[in-house]
């Protein structure tokens, strides 16, 4: 079964020709936004580059795809990006002593992980003295794996983390018994079973307040307009994917270049809108995140009294809800033509 394609990037080029280049070929200002590489939500998540949402609400998106929260984080605080879409941990733990990122918005308000072990591995007590693989310290499967440990009574110091790969590498050295145990994405449950390897449980059962994805800026641009037209082009963008299944699930094969025999970008697509895993309100669920500063105070990560509200900045927003109203049907008119162009 054929995996996820994917293009090994040189970061300093990336950034290099970002920088050089600050206004499109139709001189819109350049929002260069950052992501870890995408997996099965590839299609919904680059909707707003492909689908031309940028350019109708007056904005050349960018998308940088980088591999693991952690690193991503560090490119928008050091200025190589404007914004970048992941998982909240590393912002929250940066925020909490002192990094200069504000959240802006969050439209993946619930998380989609499933727990593998592998033939040595029938419950979650199993894992103990076991080896789990992770994409690297801090990021959203680690989180999720440490979480869901304690949530069963197992202390993470009792497992033995390893770092590295992707979700169809670990799959891999489970069932070839290299690690026992890892975390991916719910979208791989066909291949993850078809690999005889075992859910130990989900992110629904054991985290159920775990969520997957926020919007981050520094506070220099908090005051620039391309970050509202951003944010209401993610919306629109979002808003189309959502009731477009087929047209999504095309430019989500397109990007991983798979043909349509890969399960991942329907199971991934199908698995997001039956559980209404994205809110185009936007809205930052302060309980998903005081749950997740909890979480990581117990690892040790930040203070456990420090609150995350004091990292929101809510003013974007509600300029862009106001834009993403009054213009987004208008924007969703054009993506037909744009997603043909491409």
């Amino acid at each position: 079964m054929p995996s996820y394609a994917r293009v090994k990037f040189s970061i300093a080029l990336i950034f290099a020709a970002a920088a050089a280049n600050t206004v499109s070929a139709q001189s819109l200002p350049v929002w260069q936004n950052g992501m870890v590489l995408p997996n099965g939500d590839a299609g919904i998540l680059q909707m707003s580059e492909k689908g031309g949402f940028g350019k109708a609400f007056g904005v050349d998106i960018k998308i940088t795809g980088l591999r693991g929260d952690p690193l991503v984080l560090k490119a928008l605080i050091a200025g190589q990006l404007d914004s970048y879409i992941g998982g909240p941990a590393s912002p929250l733990v940066a925020a909490s002593k002192g990094g200069d990122i504000k959240i802006v918005g969050c439209g993946w308000v619930k998380q989609s992980y499933v727990l593998w072990g592998n033939s040595s591995v029938q419950t979650m007590a199993d894992l103990r003295g076991k080896t789990i693989s992770v994409s690297s310290p801090g990021s959203a499967p680690d989180i999720f794996i440490r979480a869901a440990l304690r949530a069963n009574k197992i202390d993470p110091a009792d497992i033995n983390f390893v770092a590295g790969g992707l979700p169809a590498d670990w799959l891999k050295s489970m069932a070839n018994g290299v690690v026992q145990g890892s975390a991916t994405p719910d979208e791989y449950a066909t291949r993850g079973k078809q690999m005889g390897l075992k859910v130990l449980t989900t992110s629904e059962k054991a985290t159920p307040l775990s969520m997957q994805r926020c919007y981050y800026v520094r506070s220099a641009m908090l005051s620039d307009d391309r970050l509202v037209k951003f944010l209401a082009a993610e919306m629109a963008a979002y808003q189309y994917a959502l009731t477009h299944r087929d047209e999504t699930i095309k430019l989500t094969r397109r990007i991983l270049n798979v043909d349509d025999k890969q399960p991942e970008a329907t199971a991934s697509y199908d698995s997001i809108v039956a559980r209404n895993v994205i809110d185009l309100s936007f809205e930052p669920p302060m309980d998903k995140l005081r749950w997740l500063r909890d979480v990581l105070a117990e690892n040790g990560q930040l203070d456990a009294k420090w609150d995350p509200e004091k990292m929101i900045d809510r003013g974007p927003l509600t300029k862009a809800r106001a834009l993403f109203a009054a213009e987004g049907k208008k924007a969703a008119a054009g993506a037909p033509a744009a997603l043909a162009s491409k």
